[in-house]
């Protein structure tokens, strides 16, 4: 199972790119970044590759809180070619599937992991995954970003290794508001949501609502935390079941979920009201929470919004007053949100699983700090049209994109328009390229 051209463990350092101007072996001269491991192995990113930025973040975060980092490297030029952010866990169960895939339940984790059998290292992998849930080991487990479809697992040399908080007494929790208003639920939500993270830059503390894949567990503390500071205490609602959830900011557009929790609220005239940016835009009903999840016979359980973790069985674990573990989980999806927006797949949401609506001409995608044009014809030139170019990836705090508009006078009765749109971050942004016909 062990890939030479894999390495799998934590950073000692990494170089400054003005110091790291070095020849690659076997390539030309080129602008790097050294990355030096603990087991003294080393590779380079290339700063020329678009996402060298975002993974020298990720490596120098891992670095910092002591994670070990999954990077596969070239051979021949030993220049890095993919950096995967592994998952610190350990097996809580392996299902065999009517396919020959092992779905794969991880502790502590909400998504759906398989093991395929497709997979040439099947063997080696499944008995990997045995041998630690036997033995009840911490394991490193990596995966395809996308997919959940494991490809690495290895011990973890070393554990976290974190004293469990106990309950906090009650005496320490802001004593929670019988009744809030519409109003003031509607603000709550608006605080957790200004909160979400810039995709492919994600810095700390902000919340990563738009990696749905993982992470409710850690998403719903942080907002519990956030609560209490406006003086509300929340309890929270935990759904369990073969979830599967439609999104916009997962490639595949849709997730899979044994379980999902978000923080709840007692609202005047609405009931018991779910504060989740995950899934929605405001407060909505623990219905409509449920039912967008996809199993109707899903069940809910309501929790004390202190409780940090609840598992199938109904044991709770509980965060300690610096809200540790709540910053850890946030991190490590943080960081597989970032990954994710630097590869191929590009930053949520994802036009594919979109609609257009009326209005919009086209979706456009423009890289970190990029001018590109775009151009629309056949409009009529007796039409009065006014262009908007609006953001959909989600970036609060710093204005992203501003544009021109040019016209030429294609024919007689016809015209185009050439529309230049600037990027003013150094991250990828999606937009909706609109138009108005003027009255």
């Amino acid at each position: 199972m062990a890939k030479p051209n894999v390495i799998v463990d934590t950073v000692r350092g990494l170089s400054s790119p003005t110091e790291a101007v070095a020849a690659v072996p076997g390539k030309r001269r080129a602008r790097v970044i050294e990355i030096n491991f603990e087991g003294g192995k080393s590779g380079f990113l290339e700063l020329k590759d678009r996402r060298s930025a975002a993974w020298a973040d990720v490596i120098d975060d891992m670095r910092q809180s002591n994670q070990s980092v999954y990077v596969e490297i070239d051979p021949q030029t030993n220049v890095i070619t993919e950096v995967l952010v592994p998952l610190a866990v350990k097996v809580g169960g392996m299902k065999p599937l009517e396919d020959g895939d092992v779905e794969v339940e991880l502790l502590i984790s909400q998504a759906k992991h398989y093991l395929r059998r497709s997979n040439p290292d099947f063997q080696d992998l499944s008995e990997a995954l045995k041998r630690s849930m036997d033995e009840i080991k911490d394991v490193l487990i990596t995966e395809a970003p996308n997919t959940h479809d494991i490809i690495d697992v290895r011990t973890n040399p070393k554990p976290l290794a974190l004293v469990e908080a106990a309950a906090p007494p009650s005496s320490s929790i802001a004593p929670m508001l019988a009744t809030i208003t519409p109003q003031k639920a509607q603000e709550l939500f608006d605080l957790v949501k200004s909160k979400t993270c810039c995709p492919a830059s994600a810095a700390s503390p902000c919340i990563p609502f738009l990696y749905p894949d993982d992470g409710c567990w850690g998403r719903a503390h942080e907002m519990y935390r956030l609560m209490i500071a406006m003086g509300v205490s929340p309890d929270k609602v935990w759904i369990y079941g073969s979830l599967k959830t439609p999104t916009t900011n997962n490639p595949n557009c849709i997730v899979y979920w044994g379980w999902h929790v978000a923080p709840i609220v007692q609202v005047s005239g609405s009931g018991i009201q779910v504060i989740d940016p995950s899934l929605f835009n405001g407060p909505v009903t623990e219905a409509a929470w449920k039912g967008v999840q996809g199993d109707p016979s899903a069940v809910l359980v309501h929790t004390s919004g202190s409780v940090f973790h609840r598992s199938y069985s109904g044991s709770v674990t509980y965060d300690d007053a610096a809200y540790t573990k709540t910053n850890q989980v946030l991190s490590t999806y943080r960081n597989h949100l970032k990954i994710r927006s630097v590869s191929s797949s590009g930053p949520p949401p994802y036009i594919n699983c979109l609609s257009r609506p009326a209005g919009v001409q086209w979706f456009g995608t423009i890289g970190p700090n990029a001018t590109s044009k775009w151009y629309t014809w056949g409009w009529p030139a007796a039409l009065h049209l006014f262009w908007t170019i609006m953001p959909i990836t989600h970036c609060p705090g710093k204005p992203q994109l501003t544009w021109t508009v040019e016209v030429e006078r294609a024919n007689a009765t016809q015209c185009t328009y050439w529309i230049t749109v600037r990027n003013l971050t150094g991250d990828p942004v999606r937009f909706e390229g609109r138009y108005n016909v003027l009255k």
